[in-house]
């Protein structure tokens, strides 16, 4: 681990204290959880624990690889709308830039983290990593109370600036509230949250310091997390990370692609000379066993295939090797540790290998072969419903709160990828359709030829006037 990086997650570890001591509130997540967590983000940034450079284990990093393919596998295609009313609009403003977030980087990071938390700001969206969340209540097996981290540096003042945010129900005279209460802090250092600041002097002045809401039945934000239960701390509401139960299969597939690696690398010819057969007698003995700079004796360099046996007594000594290379086995335990960290985090045997997968020809055949792996996709899919569903509720009652919006009903309507689609044969299937006079020719060239539907269209009307020329050709003669 980097200092640079060791530095920062110490000091959101001393402002999580902070936080604790100036909200008088103890958090529900354990040491055992933040451990994990910083294991998984070191793997997910390349940097295993099991990286080791003195016995020559690299990290290639195909944790990366996984959460990147199942965030592409879960958004896949992925559409939300919102309708139903002037108030259903105004959050649908927000579905296009929210379905961008999660294509592009937020589904991949709740894999790797095990959570992401989905706050509305009032003008748009925070997309909050778990390590700026503080958890401090839960209802139901869900979160539902926490305090939210942010910060900014005003560089003119050379000043750091931290919000802390805590948003919680509260009992109050029988009545259940829905209370945020905000506490701003200033710092001429980055790694200390320094003293309590009044909010006006920051870039947090519109806030309110503490308020309370009626007739709030959810949090105002959402949790989206991965639906795999948590194993390290039983009694932990935290989300686990995708690959967290495929650690030691990732281990040993590091191991082995480093074997493949050295072996590649080490496989060109190597020629070995005595160094009398290049120095000339009487010189002090090479301690170096390569050529690097190494001349011969009539001043020539040596390749660096070369290497010198020093201390020669005879100095005749000249023999060459090459290393046999065992791709092939090396290839096989590669698959074997891909299909086994694959099948630890809930896809389908075959789902990742070097050489290509074999056998699935049809969408019906992948669906046989990738039950599981569907199933996966499936329930994380859900999980992103729901947490999407509970996004939809903040931001209505934001618009409550604030008037926003005019009040109005709303319906969330979803869409998602088929992620057995095969384009050749869905294209094989609409032509049939074309022949059958059950789908416009002119939607078949949009659909699969990529036209215009004006190109298509012209498409079609000048093929239906050559056709009807040649049959009245046909019918003169």
């Amino acid at each position: 681990m980097g200092i640079i990086t060791t530095i920062k997650r110490w000091v959101k570890a001393m402002w999580q204290k902070d936080a604790k001591n100036t909200f008088k509130v103890d958090t529900i997540e354990s040491d055992l959880m933040k451990i994990a967590r910083d294991n998984w983000m070191r793997i997910y940034q390349g940097k295993p624990p099991w990286a080791d450079k003195d016995k020559g284990i690299r990290a290639f990093n195909f944790a990366k690889k996984l959460c990147n393919e199942t965030a592409r596998l879960t958004t896949l295609a992925l559409g939300i709308t919102v309708e139903g009313s002037a108030r259903a609009d105004w959050i649908n403003g927000f579905m296009q830039d929210y379905i961008s977030h999660m294509q592009t980087d937020a589904v991949e990071k709740a894999c790797a983290f095990g959570e992401i938390i989905l706050k509305p700001n009032g003008n748009g969206i925070d997309y909050v990593l778990p390590w700026n969340f503080l958890p401090t209540h839960e209802e139901n097996g869900m979160v539902n109370g926490g305090i939210f981290f942010d910060y900014y540096h005003n560089t003119e003042k050379n000043r750091y600036y931290t919000r802390l945010e805590w948003q919680r129900f509260e009992e109050t005279e029988g009545m259940r509230i829905y209370r945020i209460t905000n506490r701003t802090f200033c710092s001429d250092r980055e790694d200390v949250i320094g003293r309590e600041c009044r909010m006006k002097d920051t870039v947090w002045a519109d806030l309110e310091e503490d308020v309370a809401y009626e007739k709030i039945e959810k949090p105002l934000f959402s949790v989206f997390k991965m639906p795999i239960t948590n194993n390290i701390d039983l009694e932990s509401v935290s989300g686990m990370s995708f690959f967290s139960n495929a650690l030691h299969e990732l281990e040993s597939l590091d191991v082995a692609w480093t074997r493949l690696y050295d072996e590649a690398y080490d496989s060109q010819k190597i020629t070995f000379l005595g160094d009398m057969l290049i120095d000339e007698p009487g010189k002090p003995v090479r301690s170096q066993y390569d050529a690097a700079g190494a001349k011969d004796k009539a001043g020539r360099e040596l390749p660096r295939y070369v290497r010198i046996i020093p201390g020669s007594s005879v100095g005749d000594e000249y023999h060459e090797t090459t290393v046999s290379m065992v791709t092939d086995q090396r290839i096989q335990g590669i698959n074997h540790w891909l299909n086994m960290v694959g099948v630890k985090c809930g896809y389908s045997t075959g789902q990742f290998v070097l050489d290509g997968r074999t056998g699935a020809v049809t969408a019906t055949q992948v669906e046989a072969d990738d039950r599981e792996t569907i199933q996966t996709i499936k329930q994380i899919r859900d999980a992103l419903q729901s947490a999407t569903d509970g996004l939809l509720y903040a931001l209505d009652k934001w618009a409550d709160i604030y008037d926003l919006a005019p009040v109005g009903v709303y319906e969330a309507n979803y869409d998602f990828g088929d992620i057995t689609y095969s384009f050749e044969e869905d294209k094989a299937r609409h032509w049939q359709y074309v022949q059958a006079g059950k789908y416009p020719l002119w939607r078949y060239f949009m659909k699969f030829e990529g036209m215009s539907e004006e190109e298509a269209r012209a498409v079609v009307a000048e093929t239906q006037s050559e056709n009807k020329m040649e049959q009245g050709l046909f019918g003169e003669e």
